[in-house]
């Protein structure tokens, strides 16, 4: 004879599979993120760091979500535009940084329609450098390495397709000439499928 107990159970673990159900899902964001590059030239490492020439950075991510817990997010980020120093601290020229990345994402859903998440994972930067005139580039102009992704934010939900994010955003790389890292605020529409 079944236990009106086990009824009961099965019944939850049910409604709680289907209530995990309602949170997965694709969604696609597009937003704006502001930067802030520090750098070690690898000859010396003497390290600079430098505010975005640019005043505002695409940023675009696609990702899914398992459950409300977690998700997996891919991301296409203009990371903006720096002026470069030598080992003396002189400013030899800029680079233009971009990034696709690919991570794991976690967070905690509230009531009433706001999160927290962070996530983490592998990048891939490209950067671009010119010489200022009067300098040479003693590396290659356009260069491809791979770092990593970390960020951590909130996200308030308008209704089950609309969403807000605010974060921050922290990639790293190491190229031919300099270790580095960009790190900058995003504000970011979130659209839920």
């Amino acid at each position: 004879m079944i236990r009106p107990s086990l009824i009961a159970a099965i019944s939850l673990i049910c409604l709680s599979q289907s209530a995990l159900a309602d949170d997965a899902g694709i969604y696609l964001g597009a937003g704006f993120a502001n930067g802030r590059l520090t750098a070690c030239n690898n000859a010396s490492c003497n390290y600079y760091s430098a505010n975005s020439r640019d005043n505002a950075h695409l940023r675009l991510v696609g990702g899914y979500d398992f459950n409300k817990y977690i998700g997996i997010e891919a991301g296409l980020s203009g990371l903006g535009t720096y002026r470069v120093q030598d080992t003396a601290g002189s400013t030899v020229g800029t680079v233009k940084a971009s990034a696709v990345t690919l991570a794991a994402k976690g967070g905690y859903a509230f009531p009433h329609g706001f999160s927290i998440f962070g996530k983490l994972g592998l990048a891939s930067v490209r950067t671009q450098y010119t010489a200022d005139p009067g300098w040479i580039l003693t590396m290659g102009a356009d260069q491809k390495s791979t770092g990593v992704v970390v960020a951590a934010g909130g996200q308030y939900n308008l209704n089950d397709s609309v969403g807000f994010r605010l974060y921050t955003e922290i990639v790293t790389y190491k190229d031919d000439g300099y270790t580095g890292a960009v790190g900058g605020t995003t504000l970011m529409a979130v659209f839920k499928f």
